[in-house]
């Protein structure tokens, strides 16, 4: 029986590793933004209630729970099954859990045509690509907040320069 139990759990925490090696190739490995990073994330978004919020890598959901907090529709999109159902988790025995939905999906796969804001915390090497898909899928006015990595050709409109957190607005040119 404990050889069985043994098994399982190698097993899914091998499941966990797989998944982090995956979301690695395909945008950013799990690395949770700090409470004073997410602070300023939240601060920078001016999130007014009723917006959509959209975190493409959404971890444990702690942006996704802060945004709700504000009165945001928070949207998660994660690649990882496990963070998935831990951010559901958190979501539901928090008192916002009618505003936070987690989608188990690739980023480059998810519809952000909803999105107000967008949160992001990408690899350096795959900003330019995030940056022409959200720049051919948001909308105008759309507000993108990035954790310590910019978007090399856009023009910066808020920054915390102490936590590395920085806004960028998409502009009408598609």
């Amino acid at each position: 029986m404990i050889a069985i139990i043994f098994l399982i759990l190698q097993v899914l925490m091998a499941g966990f590793f797989l998944f982090l090696c995956l979301a690695f190739v395909t945008g950013g490995p799990f690395v949770p933004s700090t409470k004073h990073s997410v602070e300023a994330m939240i601060r920078l978004a001016k999130i007014h209630p009723g917006q959509t919020v959209i975190d493409v890598g959404s971890g444990d959901g702690r942006v996704l729970l802060e945004a709700a907090k504000q009165g945001a529709n928070s949207v998660g999109i994660e690649i990882n099954p496990y963070l998935v159902y831990y951010t559901r988790l958190r979501a539901f025995l928090s008192p916002y859990r009618g505003r936070v939905r987690v989608l188990w999906k690739n980023l480059w796969n998810a519809d952000l045509k909803s999105a107000d804001v967008v949160f992001v915390y990408l690899i350096p090497w795959k900003m330019d690509v995030l940056a022409a898909k959200l720049q051919k899928e948001t909308k105008p006015g759309t507000l993108i907040v990035s954790n310590t990595f910019i978007f090399p050709h856009w023009k910066i409109v808020r920054k915390d320069v102490k936590h590395h957190i920085y806004a960028f607005t998409i502009t009408g040119q598609k």
